[in-house]
């Protein structure tokens, strides 16, 4: 399956080398760092203040006011995919990533190429989406 067609050339330099090698949980987690990355790059945020897990997620993208907006939350559809667009990138990191970082996973071509076509969606709305600044708050 010929990825460099179907996704960015920003997420396609971050996987290929593993996998072709066959490395598909690699290639995975490899696809998840660079959601990462797009997030803290969109979100204007410097290493410090993004991590890896859910509150970091809900900060950005969480209600009543994400520092990233998908749309511009003009209805009550829009509102509603802004809050489901959080809860598929908290999926993203429990469902894929945290599972593929604390346990081997067995990974094949058909999931990874999958998996992978959907995290450069993610990211592509990422990229494309209305970026507000506001204070993190810490509570």
């Amino acid at each position: 399956m010929n990825l460099e067609q179907i996704i960015s050339p920003f997420l396609y330099q971050a996987v290929i080398k593993k996998y072709e090698s066959g490395l598909y949980r690699d290639a995975i987690l490899a696809a998840t760092f660079q959601l990462q990355e797009c997030i803290r790059a969109k979100a204007d945020l410097d290493t410090s203040q993004i991590t890896a897990n859910f509150d970091c997620i809900n900060e950005v993208f969480g209600m009543p006011k994400p520092l990233i907006k998908v749309n511009s939350m003009n209805t009550v559809g829009e509102v509603y995919e802004q809050m489901g667009f959080e809860k598929i990138l908290e999926g993203i990191w429990q469902g894929i990533r945290y599972s593929r970082i604390h346990t081997e996973s067995l990974d094949d071509e058909a999931t990874a190429y999958a998996i992978i076509v959907f995290i450069d969606y993610l990211i592509n709305r990422i990229q494309n989406s209305i970026n507000v600044q506001y204070e993190l708050t810490k509570d």
